[in-house]
């Protein structure tokens, strides 16, 4: 395979010497770690903000636009853009704004306001599902949208696509460690490869599967296409089978103006939002039917110590839909996310894309770089990935995390390791050849020539 043109040697060598260089730029970000370590376990305030890298943790103290600064005076080209959650840029001012005015007169009130009904209808002109609920992340839209599921259909097993990741709650955390539908059956989990409709009809014909929730197209590992039709018969199927389809569009609503669900017309039973609708505020959301609109009418409670049993949908919790982050939410929805901020993100990750696959192809390497909206990425080899087994065998791990830290050393803030470079709406065109001039730096230094 063309992941064999990588030079091993020549690749670990610059890895202990962007290490070294890395660690000594960075004086002040180390003595933060060392100070955290004494309150926060691994010194930082969220396991991940350690976890995520190889490198140790940097800490930014301003952003604006496509750009942030540390506290070593370092300034960073995002490409990652807090995992998509801050997709439109670092300190737009139309959030900002909001944000600014809504905390001077209450940021909370458990009751709803006016903004709750103006971000609701927006997003169901945009999505096209007509009901909406907001909570505090996609793992919480993810939750309650399973909940209702097994409320609506009596059933209680969740399936979905190895390779996924739909957040930190309970039931979409199992993990898929060998060939076929494998189950966890605690929690009623059931995880298959994607494009596979044959396992997707099998697994079904159980009839014991709540619902199907699936990203519209993978996008945590590697970018990875639905087949052509792919999405039209498993819906098909899933009804058939007496099961709900939940779409998970925290990555991909960035991707294309009403997501993926509205530009590819794959008319889910329930949506799931979040990300902060790229503000970086904790805010999701999720759409649904009126039909599933009116069982959760008919069974949603909050939580009670006093009772139990029952088809009760518990859903909710006290800074959900805060009056702060519907602010934020409309003002992203209402100045920031518009049909021609997308399609200009979209002719960014063109860019992107096709300036990564020319400097594959000037050094001979068989390599591919898939795009969507402002997203990219690397595959190391001359397919695009089907599913989680093609995109690894085209993945080198090593490779992207030294890639991550010669990057970061010269002002680049690359995507995580089993990802792809971003365009965010705030970045332009000089931006991105700022990032192909560096990726070619890279594949020059770490890549045989043919």
């Amino acid at each position: 395979m063309s992941v064999e043109r990588i030079d091993s040697a020549r690749l670990h060598s610059l890895r202990e010497h962007e290490d070294a260089e890395f660690e000594r730029m960075r004086p002040r970000s180390r003595a933060l770690r060392e100070r955290g370590r004494a309150s926060m376990p691994g010194g930082v305030p969220m396991s991940w903000m350690a976890g995520l890298y190889e490198h140790p943790a940097i800490f930014p103290v301003a952003g604006d636009g496509a750009w942030f600064v540390d506290v070593d005076g370092h300034r960073y080209l995002d490409m990652n853009q807090v995992d998509v959650a801050g997709f439109i840029g670092f300190a737009p001012a139309p959030v900002t704004e909001a944000l600014r005015a809504r905390a001077s007169r209450g940021s909370s009130f458990l009751l709803p306001g006016e903004d709750s009904i103006e971000v609701a209808e927006n997003l169901a002109r945009r999505v096209g599902l007509p009901f909406w609920q907001f909570t505090g992340a996609v793992s919480n839209s993810n939750a309650e949208a399973i909940r209702l599921a097994r409320v609506s259909t009596g059933r209680e097993r969740v399936l979905m696509f190895e390779g996924k990741y739909h957040g930190d709650v309970e039931d979409v955390l199992g993990r898929n460690d060998g060939d076929g539908p494998l189950s966890n059956a605690p929690r009623g989990e059931v995880t298959i490869s994607f494009n596979d409709l044959a396992a997707l009809e099998s697994t079904l014909a159980g009839g014991d599967i709540a619902c199907v929730l699936a990203e519209p197209m993978l996008t945590n590992f590697n970018l990875v296409f639905p087949d052509e039709g792919f999405w039209a018969e498993a819906r098909a199927m899933i009804h058939a089978a007496g099961a709900l389809l939940i779409i998970d569009e925290a990555h991909t609503h960035s991707f294309a103006y009403g997501g993926l669900v509205s530009a590819w017309q794959l008319s889910p039973d329930i949506v799931t939002l979040g990300k902060g609708l790229g503000s970086g505020v904790p805010f999701g959301a999720y759409g649904m039917t009126q039909e599933q609109a009116r069982v959760l009418e008919q069974h949603s409670k909050p939580p009670s110590p006093l009772e139990s049993g029952g088809a009760a949908i518990v859903t909710g919790g006290t800074t959900y839909a805060s009056a702060l982050v519907l602010a934020a939410a409309r003002a992203a929805l209402e100045q920031c996310l518009t049909p021609a901020e997308y399609a200009r993100n979209d002719a960014l990750g063109k860019r992107l894309a096709e300036g990564l696959e020319a400097i594959f192809m000037t050094r001979g390497l068989g390599w591919r770089a898939p795009q969507i909206g402002g997203r990219s990425g690397w595959v190391l080899g001359p397919q695009l990935p089907r599913n989680t087994a093609e995109s690894a065998a085209a993945m080198d791990i090593f490779f992207s995390n030294t890639r991550r830290v010669f990057m970061a050393n010269r002002g680049i803030w690359e995507a995580l390791d089993t990802a792809g470079p971003s365009c965010s709406f705030a970045h332009v065109e000089s931006d991105v050849d700022r990032y192909l001039e560096v990726a070619e730096e890279f594949v020059g230094l770490t890549t045989t020539a043919s």
